[in-house]
């Protein structure tokens, strides 16, 4: 089996699949990262397009020889990839120009590709937590705590609503999330569930957050009044990354499949990238042996990635965070870059060291060599508000193809570094609808900072723009979200004393 070591080297002894996935962070706050990575050939990876992508999936999480049998993880992927999702492809490959192919990966129950992964996990850590228990382990139930900056909270409430052994309270930053991705958090329904709207953007929603996993003395209180122990859902677990890395095997088949590419050659990916988890996954396919080209790490204007790409400075001390129409990327503290750097290095003594200077500081340095082989995994470039927003545009007008803001970043990222090399796969993170407001402005022109004429309200602004681009329809999903009562409204301070305090309260019914 493979084991899981931490990017920090501070636990005491590998961890099994299901113990880091209950765990979710490594004590010391270090990452779990597999000790090696499975194998594929280029004959192998193509033969998977004969195959559903339930199966496709199962073939990637048993080479990764998890300590589950082979049968549950069969039965586990069929569950998370069927009928909740919208496409029989369920991640299906769309060429929208000539060389430019989009990998949709919103068709599941929540419209984003978070679904991708917490359509799975959940069921993967209730396995974990039936296997916990028979092996005469405390039985404890688990509090799932997630900071989001939109996405991975609507996914993870979906996920893990009803699921027995396990409670989820997610926190979202003030204006830090479109008007319809929190519609979709605080109408979740489900009874083991609570959302909480927190002060700040998402680096302080996440820095919140995280405090809590720090705080020894309340996981005993946890432990001792409630019986629960607290886990993730964010990227920084490593059962959300592993279900990721399936799509670009799936991908690359299915271009090979559909005669795009020949068998081995090269396939350029562009990803949107805001905590470093979606681009990480398709640095591990390629590990894997999926004949990836390069990596194009697309940022908003929250640029620190694509300037860390280029200069190995990693400088976030005399940033603000900008609001803009790609909120899920709206993040400075890249949480699975720490991954890639203990990659890199293969030191966790130095990633332990450039992880404390970014929370001393807000800066670090990487050393020469650690920074050219950065550089030479990932191409990074950025795009701002309002090319953002007329890149949607442009592409309706030529293509047809509706992108949302966060797509359409890569998109232009795509077009200005993409070659002739290579055909290019842009990972397309959410449906449009999720972000109704500015696909408005792209269509019509109005930049990012402006009101939109005549309409405030985002659920109305759907149906502009269906009026705005014939073919396009509002997606049963969101549909549904229209009808459902709000049922939570509560706001907290930030820090990890008002987050503990939302959470005794939460638990003990106030």
């Amino acid at each position: 089996m493979i084991g899981y070591h931490d990017t920090r080297g501070l636990i005491d002894r590998p961890r099994m699949f299901t113990e880091a996935i209950l765990e979710g962070i490594a004590p010391g706050g270090g990452l779990f990262v597999p000790e090696r990575l499975p194998r594929f050939s280029v004959d192998e990876i193509v033969a998977l397009a004969a195959l559903p992508y339930h199966e496709r999936a199962a073939r990637v999480y048993e080479a990764f020889e998890l300590d589950v049998e082979a049968a549950r993880t069969r039965e586990i992927a069929a569950a998370a990839y069927g009928d909740n999702f919208d496409d029989p492809a369920v991640a299906p490959v769309r060429e929208v120009a000539p060389g430019r192919f989009v990998l949709e990966l919103w068709h599941g129950p929540t419209l984003a590709f978070k679904d991708m992964a917490l359509q799975c996990m959940p069921l993967y850590f209730s396995q974990a937590l039936e296997q916990a228990h028979a092996s005469g382990a405390t039985r404890l139930d688990f509090l799932i705590l997630v900071a989001t900056s939109g996405d991975t909270g609507v996914a993870a409430l979906n996920g893990f609503a009803d699921r027995a052994g396990t409670r989820i309270a997610v926190y979202y930053p003030d204006a830090g999330v479109s008007a319809l991705q929190e519609l979709q958090m605080v109408t979740q329904p489900g009874s083991n569930l609570s959302v909480f709207r927190l002060a700040g953007d998402f680096d302080d929603c996440q820095d919140s957050v995280k405090a809590v996993f720090d705080d020894a003395a309340f996981a005993e209180e946890l432990a001792g009044r409630h019986g629960l122990a607290l886990s993730s859902a964010n990227s920084i677990n490593w059962g959300r990354l592993m279900p990721q890395i399936v799509y670009y095997v799936s991908a690359y088949a299915d271009m090979a499949a559909g005669g795009h590419l020949v068998p081995g050659g090269p396939l350029d990916v562009c990803v949107p990238t805001g905590n470093f988890g979606n681009i990480l996954a398709a640095r591990y396919a390629r590990l894997m042996g999926v004949p990836l080209g390069r990596l194009l790490c697309a940022s908003n204007s929250n640029n620190v990635l694509a300037d860390f790409i280029a200069t190995g400075v990693y400088d976030i001390s005399a940033r603000r965070l900008v609001k803009t129409p790609s909120p899920s990327m709206d993040i400075l503290i890249s949480s699975n870059l720490e991954r890639l750097l203990y990659h890199l290095c293969d030191d966790p003594v130095l990633t332990a060291g450039w992880m404390r200077e970014l929370r001393d500081s807000g800066r670090f340095e990487v050393d020469d060599t650690t920074r050219d082989e950065l550089q030479a995994e990932l191409t990074g470039a950025w795009v701002d508000n309002d090319t953002c927003l007329a890149t949607i545009g442009e592409v309706y007008r030529e293509h047809g193809y509706l992108l949302d803001p966060h797509t359409a970043v890569a998109w232009k990222v795509a077009a200005e570094l993409g070659g002739e090399a290579a055909p290019v796969l842009i990972a397309s993170t959410a449906h449009w609808s999720k972000f109704a407001a500015d696909v408005v402005r792209g269509l019509r022109g109005i930049p990012a900072d402006a009101p939109i004429p005549g309409e405030t309200d985002d659920l109305a602004l759907l149906d502009r723009v269906v009026a705005l681009a014939p073919g396009a329809s509002i997606p049963p999903q969101l549909a549904a979200v229209r009808s459902r009562p709000r049922r939570f409204d509560a706001r907290v301070a930030g820090g990890r004393a008002a987050v503990e305090a939302s959470l005794r309260g939460w638990l003990a019914g106030d």
